[in-house]
């Protein structure tokens, strides 16, 4: 069996800001002490920084940068494979991406899929994005390609996924903060939608 821990980098302005660098080190602290093969970063200076903060809780474990885990875009929706209410919100944060995001997301998203969902009996963790953690979430539900847009991976928090021969894919947890306190915790929701909760 394969387990594939995600988490999205810590809290960031280009480098991490200081409360980025304590989730990152507490996600390293919940990880001390747990089988770890392979730690798997994107080349972004927010998911290196995170990577390092974790990996030294992770002693004797290869840490390896791969554009897999990069920030792109992973699917590009048309407005017909959306609510028409959310269609608008969601097409124009695909329009943030970059034209270079646009044209190779697609390609990296699919080979990001097949190198880290083969069931072998390996744990490992990427510290990545949050498209890219919901990539792999929407991935492992069945849910359309463009189903990634509308969740959101919180800064630091743990996804995992295994992947087992001839089952499907199983969502352990997503998006857990457990190991955060509540002043670093994050929904990704504004305010008016987190109010009645």
């Amino acid at each position: 069996m394969r387990t594939l821990c995600l988490a999205r980098h810590g809290e960031a302005s280009g480098a991490l800001t200081p409360a980025g660098r304590e989730q990152a080190r507490l996600l390293g602290q919940r990880l001390a002490g747990k089988r770890v093969d392979g730690v798997f970063h994107s080349p972004v200076q927010r998911a290196a920084e995170t990577a390092a903060l974790v990996s030294a809780a992770l002693p004797d474990v290869p840490v390896t940068v791969s554009p897999l885990v990069g920030d792109y875009l992973p699917y590009a929706p048309t407005a017909a494979e959306l609510a028409p209410e959310f269609a608008p919100v969601a097409l124009a944060h695909v329009a943030d991406f970059t034209t270079l995001q646009h044209e190779t997301g697609p390609g990296l998203a699919e080979r990001a899929l097949a190198e880290f969902t083969a069931p072998v009996p390996r744990v490992d963790l990427l510290i990545t994005h949050s498209q890219i953690v919901t990539w792999f979430v929407r991935a492992a539900l069945g849910a359309p390609a463009a189903r990634w847009l509308g969740v959101n991976a919180a800064n630091a928090a743990l996804t995992v996924i295994q992947y087992r021969q001839g089952w499907p894919p199983n969502l352990v947890v997503f998006n857990d903060q457990s190991h955060l306190p509540d002043s670093l915790r994050w929904t990704g929701f504004p305010a008016e939608r987190t109010a009645a909760w």
